[in-house]
């Protein structure tokens, strides 16, 4: 069947998903999946039909419903026995969660021991965002710029506000630290990868240099494993 069209990050994600997960027909969750194509994309791409999402609205795609595999769920409240999913990924939702500590706790816990999670989520102190966007308009790419400078200026541009503003490095590393035994940051691969046949390598070697990064990268993005013991 054909592949919907999909973010790069979540071509990314499934990349690093077929180079770990051992069998065929994994099963997984993607938490906030939106109208829902990204989980027919990487149900296809793992042949998998134990994939399926989950989001608070039910605004999914005329594709996925035909498939009956997503459902209306909130992250922070999962409906899934323990140890459900052997792997979760979660494309840019983190930062709409009230509570994203407990959205966290849940996608730990519905994993298997030894599962992996993939999350990318927008960087709180970048520059400029939205650039890479596959499916917005050029207006629409400078409106929400705008909107989170001006979010910026009146000190309002937290989740907790409204504001599309995500976490930073470090804010996003120790959420992940304190629930998972291994996290790899990998935005600067991710960069790389949807990027390195785009513009030309001097030029993202400048843009990832360790002290503009923070500032010139829209976005993070990490791996983690859950211990495959109960103590990790």
């Amino acid at each position: 069947m054909a592949l919907p069209p999909v973010a790069a990050m979540v071509a990314h994600c499934t990349q690093l998903l077929q180079e770990r997960l051992e069998k065929t027909g994994p099963s997984g969750l993607i938490v906030g999946c939106g109208g829902g194509d990204e989980v027919a994309y990487i149900r296809r791409m793992l042949e998998s039909r134990s994939v399926l999402g989950v989001d608070i609205q039910a605004a999914f795609s005329s594709l996925v419903r035909a498939e009956n595999c997503v459902l209306i769920a909130d992250a922070r409240r999962l409906p899934f026995p323990s140890g459900a999913f052997e792997f979760a990924a979660s494309f840019h939702s983190l930062e709409h969660v009230g509570d994203p500590y407990a959205a966290l706790d849940e996608i730990r816990r519905v994993l298997r021991p030894g599962g992996w999670f993939y999350v990318g989520v927008p960087n709180r102190n970048r520059i400029l965002g939205y650039l890479g966007s596959h499916d917005a308009t050029t207006w629409q790419k400078i409106a929400w710029n705008c909107v989170d400078w001006w979010a910026r200026l009146r000190g309002r541009f937290r989740n907790e506000s409204g504001a599309h503003a995500g976490f930073d490095k470090q804010e996003l590393l120790d959420m992940l630290r304190q629930r998972f035994c291994e996290v790899s940051l990998l935005t600067e691969q991710f960069v790389r990868f949807k990027y390195g046949h785009l513009l030309p390598k001097m030029l993202l070697d400048v843009l990832l240099a360790p002290r503009l990064m923070n500032y010139s990268v829209p976005s993070h993005y990490a791996l983690c494993q859950k211990g495959t013991t109960h103590s990790d």
